[in-house]
């Protein structure tokens, strides 16, 4: 630092000095100015991407909570309706589809998964979705009925009703896999946070340049100051002083006024000036 500003005061024209100056002036506002933009832009596509994969696990969220109340709406009114086949056949086409649905979300999910601190969360989701899809199943396709027709046909059993078997099977695996679909959802939102911390420090990284671009150019204008004022605006002061002096009262122009360059060039001109003058 100390051989470039050296190499800055060794220029030998006062034009030369100030074009190097704002140069220099330029190039850091260009550098400062480039990080900043490649730090913001790295911060908007950083961004872009936590907002993308935080709407579409909310979106998969949904499709499995939809598919999940469906199927439930669905086994309450075959259950309520004590399963009539026409019933059955009636709810399912839109059941079938209900459970395709939630079987392609949670696979889906389980894929996200894998690559954060909780995968296990997805694995278990899988394995719930895949007991109620199988207690669906079973209703549809009649085995839940065959199983309370062999109870009836056993005089030493309780038989069972469809609503009993909905409240004490269906029902619990019910809340159990909206239970882990909420999981699933919170586990999501949470393992966004390490993205969002490096999110913040990279907005600290865009700001960093321009913060310290702002110190080293008021630490360079402060300089530039103290150049102007020591080697520019004091020096033609003093020439301007001595040649009104010398104007005003005929006292003799100080042609030794302490100047460099182009103003030492005027000084001298002006004491030539005069002494031709006063021959």
């Amino acid at each position: 630092m100390a051989k470039f500003l050296n190499s800055i005061f060794s220029i030998k024209t006062v034009t030369r000095r100030i074009r190097t100056a704002f140069i220099c002036l330029l190039l850091l506002l260009f550098f400062s100015g480039a990080m900043s933009l490649f730090e913001l832009e790295r911060v908007s596509q950083d961004t872009e991407a936590i907002l993308l994969a935080s709407r579409d696990n909310v979106d998969l969220a949904g499709d499995m909570l939809t598919a999940l109340n469906e199927q439930n709406d669905i086994m309450i009114m075959l259950a309520v309706s004590s399963g009539k086949f026409g019933d059955i056949q009636h709810y399912s086409t839109p059941c079938e589809e209900s459970m395709q649905l939630l079987s392609r979300s949670v696979v889906a999910a389980q894929q996200r998964m894998k690559g954060t601190e909780t995968p296990m969360a997805a694995d278990t989701l899988v394995m719930c979705a895949n007991r109620i899809n199988e207690l669906t199943s079973a209703y549809l396709s009649g085995d839940v009925h065959r199983s309370i027709a062999m109870a009836l046909a056993d005089s030493t059993q309780v038989a069972p009703t469809t609503h009993e078997w909905y409240v004490n099977q269906y029902k619990p695996e019910y809340e159990i896999t909206a239970e882990h679909i909420t999981r699933y959802m919170t586990g999501v939102h949470n393992s966004l946070g390490p993205e969002v911390n490096n999110l913040s420090h990279t907005a600290r990284r865009a700001v960093t340049p321009v913060f310290i671009s702002l110190i080293v150019m008021v630490v360079i204008v402060i300089m530039f100051y103290f150049f102007m004022d020591h080697y520019f605006v004091r020096p033609i002061l003093r020439i301007n002083r001595s040649l009104g002096d010398y104007l005003t009262y005929k006292k003799p122009f100080d042609s030794e006024i302490g100047c460099r360059d182009e103003i030492a060039t005027l000084r001298d001109r002006i004491a030539q000036l005069i002494t031709k003058f006063t021959k």
